[in-house]
């Protein structure tokens, strides 16, 4: 349901005092502003703004005009308000400086929200705040709209009144307006305007062009992490740069074009999401961008400290707003980092987490949009029961301590990274292998890095074997230090609640493979 739709079933119900909580509020009046066109609009109603700046805005053409005093208060305006004898329709604007601090506004609000559905001839008044916290005294008296992101259609609409009579978009293609509306999505819409103007102006002969994607990319990149609980991801990685977990890759191979239209076409139903669960340092955030880099989606990261707001239900609108974001953007995917932080104990906050909990997993058990959630968590019997119900991810993946072949295919990948070519000529990467039993891919290029320092000081000379196994032999990786915690957490995979991630057809996978399915048989 859009905006008009929300306000005029709110209109025909008799509700006389509406909250919409947003930043859009030049959007918000111009969607009021050609609702007044509209059929149905009551004859006679006008359409009028206060804010205390700039006092009253009359957004009618055929609206009466108030002059009132330039230091009129809140107080005194919800008084002329009450006692205007006209029909009309007004908003006020930063409402949320109406009830702060304040006991006679708020209950003010409380008997115009009584007394006005009976009044004749109708009046509205609509309370237009982006914040979201709200007296517990107006709770049940005000109905709360909050206007979803703007689709593609309003972001052409929007490009249109910024290029207004420029050439900006003479002779642009349709596939590059397009692309151009569909990058745009996710943002308000006074930041689209903003940043197609900032396009029109960085463009050849303010002409559009393949580069203003890049600018709206950088824009947009900046306002959601403005936003406090998403990040947009500019780079992605490469498959050639995760070592080993073959199973894991195969597994995203097979559903790279899972997206694509031909896959509905077939039947193929889009993937709802993947979990990775495994000892700290084994690549879990590497993979989600490897993810994304070759699937050929947006990387978005929910950060959950940021979804936990200091404010009452500002953690609920939070996460609201953050799957509203990944949807308008879909396909792509969200990335939840380390998921069992935010919901281990989630009953002890007062309910919020509870809350913030229901509404991620019902979204992800109801979501009917192509947002694929990528999760990765160290201790997966933190987190709550609901999380490992069939039907929320399409797979459970374990990344277990790098077997010998992986490790001698991480450290490979580590020193191409550093400029070493024809490493498999130039290092013995089986004595390396065997040199870092139990080191975990993130110790691993601890190993490299510590090993170039030596060299460098010794008149930058190449890096050698010797130098990379006297680093290993100084550190003390994860599973001799916490040996026990790792052993107990490979038994999700030993009672079949996830795959594991290296090769199939090794020992443990096969094991794995048979547990789970006999498991699943006996279910």
């Amino acid at each position: 349901m859009n905006i008009r739709q929300a306000l005029q079933e709110q209109f025909n119900a008799r509700v006389a005092v509406i909250r919409v909580v947003g930043y859009d509020e030049a959007w918000i009046l111009r969607e009021l502003a050609a609702m007044t066109k509209q059929e149905g609009w009551p004859a006679g109603m006008g359409l009028y703004s206060w804010d205390l700046a700039d006092q009253f805005t009359a957004h009618h053409e055929a609206a009466q005009r108030f002059d009132t005093a330039r230091d009129a208060t809140v107080d005194t305006i919800l008084k002329f308000l009450d006692e205007y004898k006209g029909s009309a329709t007004f908003v006020i604007k930063d409402a949320h400086m109406v009830w702060e601090g304040k006991k006679t506004p708020v209950r003010k609000l409380r008997n115009l929200a009584q007394r006005w559905p009976a009044v004749t001839p109708p009046k509205n008044l609509i309370l237009l705040t982006p914040e979201w916290n709200l007296p517990p005294e107006l709770k049940h008296d005000l109905v709360t709209i909050e206007p979803p992101k703007p689709d593609r259609d309003t972001m052409a609409a929007n490009l249109k009144r910024v290029a207004g009579s420029t050439q900006a978009l003479a002779g642009v293609r349709p596939e590059l307006l397009r692309k151009i509306e569909e990058e745009a999505l996710g943002l308000s819409s006074a930041q689209s305007e903003r940043v197609f103007r900032k396009a029109i102006v960085q463009s050849r002969l303010g002409k559009l062009d393949e580069r203003c994607l890049d600018t709206i990319r950088e824009e947009k990149r900046a306002v959601i992490r403005e936003s406090g609980a998403l990040e947009l991801y500019p780079f992605t990685e490469s498959q050639d740069n995760v070592g080993g977990l073959e199973s894991l890759k195969g597994w995203l191979q097979q559903r790279r074009e899972a997206f694509s239209e031909d896959a509905r076409e077939y039947g193929l139903d889009l993937p709802a999401g993947l979990m990775l669960i495994g000892i700290p340092g084994t690549g879990k955030s590497l993979c989600a961008r490897v993810t994304a880099g070759l699937w050929r989606l947006p990387l978005l990261r929910l950060d959950m400290g940021a979804v936990f707001g200091g404010l009452l239900g500002a953690s609920e609108k939070n996460i609201r707003e953050a799957i509203a974001i990944s949807e308008l953007i879909a396909p792509c995917i969200l990335w939840v980092d380390e998921i069992e932080k935010a919901f281990a104990g989630s009953g002890g906050d007062g309910g919020t987490a509870s809350r913030v909990l229901a509404t991620f997993l019902t979204w992800m058990s109801e979501k009917q949009s192509s947002v694929f959630v990528f999760a990765t968590a160290n201790d997966v019997y933190r987190l709550p029961m609901e999380f490992m119900r069939k039907g929320r991810f399409d797979e459970v993946f374990f990344l277990d301590l790098p077997t010998e072949d992986e490790r001698r295919a991480i450290l490979a990948v580590h020193l191409r990274k550093r400029n070493y070519e024809m490493v498999a000529q130039k290092f013995d990467l089986a004595m390396l292998a065997r040199a870092t039993e139990g080191f975990v891919g993130a110790e691993l290029e601890a190993v490299v890095k510590e090993a170039m320092f030596p060299a460098f000081m010794d008149g930058r000379r190449e890096l050698t074997t010797a130098d990379l196994v006297r680093a290993a032999g100084q550190m003390v990786p994860l599973a001799r230090s916490h040996g026990k915690a790792i052993e107990s957490l490979r038994t999700i995979v030993t009672d079949g609640l996830a795959r594991n991630a290296s090769r199939t057809g090794t020992e443990d996978a096969v094991k794995c493979d048979q547990i789970r399915g006999a498991r699943m048989l006996d279910v």
